[in-house]
């Protein structure tokens, strides 16, 4: 009969000393415990209906950047960990578009590689072309060719086959970026 006894009052004990529910103001539940403690609880949803609303995706937009011939102030600039490429007054000779880079390593991390995925359009949007470029590669487990951190360097300039126009859509990624 002692054990019956005993197991009925641990049974009945957490019963009694249920801890206290509160809701906040955004509607979220938290259980406060005797021993002055408390966590959330999880929301307990019931399904009102089986029907799925349809969404639509998010539209995700790139940015696009105007490049003028012969326009004497950078182009463009791209961040990435730290690393940050400029891209001076763009110019076109024998038939290509080209782009010269500077880099600024700003990280704690030697650069080992850096390649850009570049596209370009005409003024109406017309796709002319999509590339990767490397601007940056050193030798591996050779110190001396990496790109050290707190420095700057010429990268290598971006030379693209386009027909010629006065003005281009740019749009840059760095694709790849490698650290030591």
């Amino acid at each position: 009969m002692k054990y019956l006894l005993s197991i009925i009052l641990a049974c009945w004990f957490p019963l009694v000393t249920a801890a206290e529910v509160v809701t906040l103001k955004d509607g979220r539940q938290i259980q406060l415990n005797d021993d002055f403690t408390w966590h959330y609880l999880a929301l307990r949803t019931t399904p009102e209906s089986t029907s799925i609303q349809p969404t639509a995706a998010p539209l995700i937009t790139t940015k696009r950047y105007k490049v003028e011939l012969n326009d004497h102030k950078p182009s463009l600039q791209i961040s990435e960990s730290g690393i940050d490429i400029v891209f001076g007054s763009a110019r076109y000779r024998d038939g290509k578009l080209i782009l010269p880079t500077a880099i600024t390593n700003q990280s704690t991390q030697s650069v080992i590689n850096i390649r850009l995925a570049v596209t370009i359009w005409d003024e109406q949007g017309v796709e002319l072309t999509q590339q990767t470029v490397t601007i940056w590669q050193s030798i591996k487990r050779m110190a001396d060719t990496y790109l050290r951190p707190k420095s700057s360097v010429a990268g290598k300039a971006i030379e693209v086959d386009v027909p010629f126009a006065e003005r281009y859509q740019l749009m840059v990624t760095i694709s790849q970026l490698e650290t030591r």
